[in-house]
C-alpha cells in the first residue's frame, strides 16, 4: 500500500490520541465507536502495532481528518520525511519553503492530476521527486558555487594568479564540477567534503595543465578562448567583416580598439559559461 515511506507506528498512535483527547473520551469509548476492544485501540494509540486503513478510515470519518494525515501527518511533514528519507534531509532543514512549493504544484500547478494521488490521497513518490528535480537543481548550484569560491580564494596551487586569472579558474573549475555532478548525480546539498573533493581535483588537474582551455563544444567557451588570444581575436574580426562587408581586417593597420571592444565581452562570455547547464546550452544550440 506504502511507497519507499512508511508510517511511522508510534506517530500514528500519537495522532490517534490527539483525536482521543479532542473528544475527551476513554480509551474504552474511543475503542468502543470503532468496534475494537480497549486493549487493541490502547496498542494503536500507544504506538506498539500500527493501526490498519480499515481502523484509520473510521477515525478519519469520525473526526474530519484525512487518512493521510493520520499516516503521515501533514503534507508537509509527509514531503519533507520522504526527501530526508532518499538522502535530502540538509536542503529539507534549510529549505522547508520547497514543501509547501511542491505541495501547491500538487494541488494547483501544472502536475494536478487525480492520478499523482497516493491510496491516502497524498502525492506520490514519483510526484514528489518530479517536482524536486525542478526546484532542485538552482539550489544545488549556488550551494556548489560558494564552496568553489571559497576554494579558489584559499587554494595556494592559485595564489600566484592574477584577479583575472582567478575569474577565469573560477569559471572553469565550477563548470567542470557541475558538469561532474549533473552527469553523475551522486553530490546531494551538504555534502560538503564531497564537493571540496571534486574542486581540490579540478585546482590539481588545472595547476598541472598551467593553461585554462574552456571546452569548445558550444560556441560559448570556443569564443571564451578565441577572445583571450588578440591574434585569435583579429582573425575571428576579420572572417565577420568579410561576411558582412566582403572586406577583410587586420590590426596591421590599426583598429586595436575593435579588438579590445570584442575582448571586453570575455568575462560576461564565462559568466553566462558558469551559470548555464550543459542541458541548457544544449538546448540553445542542438535544437
Amino acid at each position: 500500500m506504502f511507497g519507499l515511506l512508511q508510517p511511522n507506528k508510534e506517530k500514528v498512535g500519537r495522532r490517534l490520541k490527539q483525536i482521543k483527547d479532542e473528544m475527551n473520551i476513554s480509551f474504552t469509548e474511543f475503542g468502543s465507536r470503532l468496534g475494537l476492544k480497549k486493549p487493541t485501540i490502547s496498542s494503536y494509540v500507544q504506538g506498539y502495532n500500527l493501526a490498519p486503513i480499515d481502523v484509520i478510515e473510521k477515525v478519519a470519518k469520525i473526526s474530519g481528518r484525512s487518512v493521510g494525515w493520520f499516516y503521515f501527518g501533514e503534507i508537509e511533514e509527509y514531503i519533507a520525511d520522504y526527501l530526508t528519507l532518499t538522502g535530502q534531509g540538509e536542503l529539507v532543514k534549510e529549505y522547508p519553503d520547497m514543501m509547501k512549493q511542491i505541495k501547491e504544484e500538487f494541488f494547483t500547478g501544472d502536475f494536478k492530476n487525480p492520478g499523482w494521488e497516493n491510496e491516502v490521497g497524498y502525492p506520490m513518490e514519483e510526484f514528489i521527486d518530479d517536482c524536486f528535480a525542478d526546484f532542485s537543481p538552482s539550489i544545488l548550484d549556488r550551494y556548489i558555487g560558494k564552496i568553489v569560491t571559497q576554494q579558489i580564494d584559499k587554494s595556494e596551487k592559485l595564489k600566484n594568479l592574477s584577479e583575472k586569472e582567478k575569474g577565469e579558474a573560477l569559471a572553469f573549475v565550477y563548470q567542470e564540477v557541475m558538469d561532474y555532478v549533473e552527469m553523475s548525480g551522486e553530490i546531494k546539498y551538504g555534502e560538503e567534503e564531497k564537493v571540496i573533493g571534486l574542486v581540490e581535483d579540478s585546482i590539481s588537474n588545472l595547476a598541472r595543465r598551467g593553461k585554462i582551455e574552456f571546452s569548445e563544444e558550444y560556441l560559448i567557451g570556443k569564443l571564451v578562448n578565441i577572445l583571450d588570444d588578440e591574434v585569435e581575436t583579429a582573425r575571428i574580426i576579420s572572417t565577420l567583416s568579410l561576411n558582412l562587408t566582403g572586406k577583410a581586417f587586420s590590426p596591421l593597420f590599426g583598429g586595436k580598439e575593435l579588438i579590445e571592444i570584442f575582448q571586453a565581452m570575455r568575462p560576461a562570455l564565462m559568466k553566462l559559461y558558469s551559470e548555464k547547464t550543459r542541458d541548457e546550452i544544449y538546448d540553445w544550440f542542438e535544437r
